[in-house]
């Protein structure tokens, strides 16, 4: 809502490196970069690969200030989303020198993420969730903030005048010592403008009274509404976003509802990475003009914007040019065509400042042939050293500087930081998504009823009544039909939990990395909605086939028959879950399948006989779930098994050599299995997290963070602090 301490963000000598595998395949002529091609994949394989340091920043200091929108142009490659990310804390490798500060205060990309909201440039939403579910989630796991020391961001009657706003941030100034020297006049307007919104909507909303006295419930509701009406998506409130294969909201749409998502949070700083790219240009327009509205209500808002159009770029407030990972121009979008114009790029009266700087002053006269190795890569690095050099000693990058030197220094409060709702909560909402997504994906669950159905019914039916057939035969018949169950339980429900897991996976990584939840209360309600579904099938499958292959007329033998089908199913299920954490797309998983599942099938008890097998590969049996299953069902069915009077069951177990354990044992085990697949799971995904979140900082990080962020400025602006807050003082 109202940004009532505002946030610069400021740096300055900012570098960031990677490490880049070593290769002379592109220096010399063709038949020299062929020979080094051919070196080096006989080399790789041999021996270490040689890594070198590439510079993908280069020394940017900067500013991004509240209440403006700021653009990061430049070409592909030159650095636009490292910056954004470096910036937002959402760079997990490389390494980064420079100093950033908030507000004064020293800081750190994965300290801006305890202040920053991220809008990523591809939208991941659960396709199945409505707009209005989307926005409503965000409120309710990521609250805005309702502490005692800012209760009147959201009251109407703190609404009704700008002097009321002013004097709230002059309390938390005077309770800190830290006064605002340099709140920018624009934003009194800015409050004003939001203020009167808010409560207009508030008003008509709540009949008038104080939102911050209302429930829970009832403030989410409104600020959901409210967003919704905010970014245009009433008409699409109640439909579902939907995916490629299912048709749901369109692409502006769905970019209005990702922003929305951030902005309710009341985060004062949002970075965009390309928030208008694949848009039309009016869906693009739309967006930028919201981007527009946020940025004048008192946040910062810095964007990654590709190929503007003019009615875009008029709504820019501030210009970022990067160039072969430098900056060359930073400033008012309003100096941006005079500035090119000194350097000798006139831009014409009905062209575009994004075209002209991209096709006149960039590539002007540096022959970029798209290749890089064909000379474009040094002409471009010395027509960035002629910009750059152009840039550095300009008037506009000497305003720039000053306003490094001279931040703005309000304080930052505890209430601005982003939260998150406790475990609880997190487990409780996702636990009724979770719910509506299975039912909202019914087919899913038809077609899994439809697989028991069916495979029971051709089980039942190729062996039917094999209890009357010879003996010979009732071994044969029997043997196969429970192998048959072992597998298909469990490959079935591997493949089913891998196919959706995978498709759920990156939104998964995607909401966990903007704190809407943690890994344990998304892996405990996966599992919880998962369970009925891993229960209700088998019984289904047992239910149909036990009686049709004519197994002993026994309830108890029946019982131990479904709880085996059971653990079997809950074992595959768990081994989908860990292949699903351990592998990043569905046709990786289906390739490493064969080499894990087949030898449990070899050493399943049917096909070898694994008392007799090749010793040194005999212990694949002692993990094979199919095996253990196995063993429970054939015991189940043939000790103490007799056919008019004689008991042929016991020497044929002897025959077979499936083990010493008993069937309670066996299921034990699968169980056993089971529980290690499903821990290893977790720690897969704990891994994955880990991995794609090396940005986020332990408990102890992040409240050493905030106590800085909170603290006193920089010793580097104190001294212009103090001298500034004795001219205020004596002035008053």
């Amino acid at each position: 809502m109202i940004a009532k301490n505002p946030i610069q963000i400021t740096f300055e000598g900012l570098t960031y490196t990677v490490k880049v595998p070593v290769s002379n395949e592109s220096s010399g002529n063709g038949s020299n970069r062929l020979v080094a091609g051919i070196k080096t994949a006989l080399r790789k394989p041999f021996g270490k690969t040689e890594y070198a340091d590439k510079e993908i920043l280069k020394q940017m200091s900067g500013t991004f200030r509240p209440g403006r929108l700021t653009a990061i142009l430049g070409p592909s490659g030159s650095g636009k989303t490292t910056l954004l990310n470096l910036l937002a804390g959402h760079l997990s490798s490389g390494e980064t020198s420079g100093k950033i500060w908030a507000n004064g205060r020293p800081t750190s990309g994965a300290g801006l993420r305890r202040l920053a909201g991220y809008v990523n440039q591809e939208d991941v939403i659960l396709p199945t969730q409505t707009v209005e579910e989307a926005i409503e989630m965000s409120i309710l796991l990521r609250p805005p903030p309702l502490s005692s020391d800012q209760p009147q961001a959201e009251s109407p009657e703190s609404l009704s005048s700008t002097d009321g706003i002013h004097q709230d941030r002059k309390a938390a100034e005077k309770q800190q010592q830290l006064p605002l020297p340099h709140a920018a006049t624009k934003q009194k307007e800015a409050y004003d403008l939001e203020a009167a919104s808010i409560k207009s909507h508030s008003s008509s909303a709540a009949g008038g009274g104080s939102v911050y006295r209302q429930p829970i419930s009832t403030m989410a509701e409104q600020r959901r509404s409210h967003a919704i009406s905010l970014f245009g998506l009433e008409k699409c409130r109640s439909t579902m976003v939907g995916d490629s294969s299912a048709k749901g909201i369109s692409g502006g749409e769905k970019k209005r509802t990702a922003i929305a998502m951030e902005w309710v949070t009341e985060s004062p700083v949002i970075f965009l990475d390309e928030p208008t790219s694949g848009l039309d240009a009016h869906s693009a327009l739309m967006v930028t003009h919201q981007l527009k509205d946020i940025a004048d209500a008192g946040r910062t808002v810095v964007a990654v914007v590709h190929q503007p159009s003019s009615e875009m770029f008029a709504l820019i407030d501030d210009i970022v040019v990067l160039f072969e990972g430098r900056i060359v121009y930073m400033g008012e979008r309003a100096n941006f065509v005079d500035y090119l114009a000194r350097l000798g790029y006139p831009c014409g009266m009905y062209t575009n400042p994004a075209d002209h700087v991209f096709n006149s002053v960039l590539f002007d006269g540096a022959g970029y042939a798209g290749d890089r190795g064909l000379g474009g890569s040094k002409a471009m690095a010395q027509r960035a050293d002629v910009l750059f050099a152009a840039w550095s000693g300009s008037a506009e990058a000497a305003v720039v500087q000053r306003m490094i030197d001279s931040p703005e220094l309000s304080p930052i409060t505890a209430s601005q930081f982003r939260r998150t709702s406790p475990a609880a909560a997190q487990t409780k909402y996702l636990l009724k998504r979770g719910g509506r997504n299975a039912l909202r994906n019914s087919l899913v669950l038809r077609i899994r009823l439809a697989q028991a159905i069916f495979f029971g019914l051709i089980i039942g039916l190729v062996f039917l009544n094999t209890q009357n057939k010879p003996t010979s035969v009732q071994q044969q018949n029997f043997s196969g039909a429970m192998f048959f169950t072992c597998v298909t339980q469990f490959l079935i429900a591997t493949l089913a939990v891998v196919n959706v897991f995978t498709s759920e996976r990156l939104v998964f990584q995607r909401e966990r990395d903007a704190g809407y939840y943690g890994l344990p209360a998304y892996y405990a309600s996966k599992n919880i909605i998962e369970l009925p579904i891993q229960v209700c099938v088998p019984v289904v499958y047992s239910c149909i086939s036990y009686w049709l292959l004519g197994l002993r007329r026994d309830v108890g033998r029946f019982f131990i028959y479904m709880v085996t089908t059971v653990c079997l199913n809950l074992c595959g299920f768990s081994f989908g879950m860990l292949l699903g954490a351990s592998f990043a797309s569905l046709s990786a998983i289906l390739s490493a399948l064969p080499a894990i599942f087949l030898p449990f099938l070899l050493f399943g008890g049917l096909l070898v006989n694994t008392g007799n097998s090749t010793v040194w590969l005999r212990w694949i049996q002692w993990i094979s779930p199919i095996k253990y299953g196995y063993t429970a069902l054939m015991y189940n069915q043939f000790k103490g098994y007799t056919v008019d009077g004689v008991d042929f069951g016991d020497r044929y177990l002897d025959q077979v050599n499936l083990g010493p354990f008993s069937v309670a044992v066996n299921i034990v085990f699968v169980l056993g299995i089971s529980l290690i697949a499903w821990l290893a799971a977790y720690v897969m995904l704990a891994r994955l997290s880990s991995t794609s979140g090396k940005h986020h900082l332990g408990q102890s990080a992040v409240r050493r963070q905030e106590q800085s962020l909170m603290g006193s400025p920089d010793t580097r602006f104190v001294d212009r602090f103090q001298d500034e807050t004795l001219a205020v003082s004596s002035s008053q």
